[in-house]
């Protein structure tokens, strides 16, 4: 779901004015629908668990975009069916004196997030026929960060460290995703299911991107991205 407004708004503040949530339904799953109310016109069914992002409310229905079967995907929930993930444990963010790297630490949870300079000689591109400077593609994939043009940074790596068990986040859930800034960076902590959320909000101007990683007992899952180019 893409309001013009909305999105507008975005661009101004550099953050998205969404939230990532998850769905928690007594019943387990949450039905997804087109038009607010309407038994019969169901979407789709999410289990608990799944990760979606909340546009705001009306009346008693809020609009979502969640992902499934590797697409993005929107639609309508009842409002009380989902919990907001800034709603869990924050790990705090700590000071470093590094620029490419923050960490977040509380009790037996650590968080470290390392970034680099964009370095163009890693990387392949493909550009735009109609605009031949316009990079449309890097390393064959769509990216996030930027409307075309060079990154200036992208992520290194992630560290979750958990109870003594170290978890590094593989290649693909770093790549396509560029100019990193840690300001917008959060992580929390579902204690009850021991899960770790990392949210970041990164880019530049109409390449503005939110993304949340979910680290479930000790092992990467997955990665949700909003606002791609």
């Amino acid at each position: 779901m893409r309001n013009i407004l909305c999105l507008t708004l975005f661009l101004l503040v550099n953050h998205s004015f969404g939230q990532f949530a998850v769905i928690k339904d007594k019943d387990g799953y949450c039905n997804v629908r087109d038009i607010k109310g309407k038994k019969k016109n169901i979407l789709d069914k999410l289990n608990n668990g799944h990760l979606i992002y909340c546009f705001g409310n009306e009346g008693k229905w809020t609009s979502i975009d969640y992902p499934k079967h590797k697409m993005n995907l929107s639609g309508k929930i009842f409002l009380n069916r989902y919990t907001y993930i800034n709603e869990y444990r924050r790990i705090p963010k700590q000071k470093t004196t590094k620029p490419y790297r923050i960490y977040f630490k509380r009790d037996s949870i650590k968080v470290t997030i390392t970034q680099q300079k964009f370095d163009r000689s890693k990387h392949s591109y493909a550009f735009y026929k109609e605009f031949k400077k316009q990079i449309e593609f890097i390393d064959n994939k769509r990216f996030w960060g930027t409307t075309g043009t060079y990154p200036k940074t992208e992520y290194k790596s992630i560290e979750v460290n958990i109870c003594n068990r170290v978890i590094t986040l593989p290649p693909s859930a770093l790549e396509n995703i560029y100019q990193i800034y840690f300001r917008y960076t959060q992580v929390f902590y579902d204690s009850k299911n021991d899960i770790v959320y990392i949210i970041a909000s990164n880019g530049d101007g109409a390449g503005a991107y939110d993304i949340i990683w979910k680290i479930e007992k000790g092992i990467y899952k997955e990665r949700f991205i909003e606002y791609g180019v």
